[in-house]
């Protein structure tokens, strides 16, 4: 064989194994962009998912506290109705401007003795406010 041929084979070999090698980093190229656009892929449905989640968390909460908010706002109001219904009995004076007076018994006997007007409102209010969560079952 002549060195012209053995050159022209070298270069031949060379040429195929460059070939060869290039397909091998095309594949394997692709192969890597396959696996990247699939975890990239799972990684965004993760994330979608999860911010699905956070999303759906969020508006439970606010749900809840405005539900929270609405209860505590109709308490609210309902204590000052029954404190406004308290204040006007007692404005009205059904007892025709008597005092009202209670008999304390003790073992020395009785005697009477005049109502807080103040304090027989509080135990009033008190007593009705438990009245009242005890009917509606609060």
């Amino acid at each position: 064989m002549s060195l012209e041929k053995i050159l022209d084979k070298i270069i031949d070999d060379a040429n195929a194994e460059a070939d060869k090698v290039l397909v091998e980093s095309r594949e394997k190229a692709e192969k890597i962009k396959e696996e990247a656009e699939k975890k990239a892929s799972e990684l965004a449905d993760a994330l979608v998912e999860e911010a699905e989640r956070q999303g759906q968390l969020e508006a439970s909460r606010l749900i809840t506290q405005a539900r929270l908010e609405t209860k505590i706002n109709i308490l609210s109001r309902k204590k000052e109705l029954i404190q406004e219904v308290m204040e006007k009995a007692f404005q009205k004076k059904i007892l025709g401007g008597k005092i009202l007076k209670r008999t304390i018994i003790t073992k020395k006997g009785e005697r009477e003795e005049a109502f807080d007007e103040d304090r027989l409102r509080e135990e009033l209010l008190s007593k009705l406010e438990n009245e009242i969560v005890e009917v509606l079952g609060i």
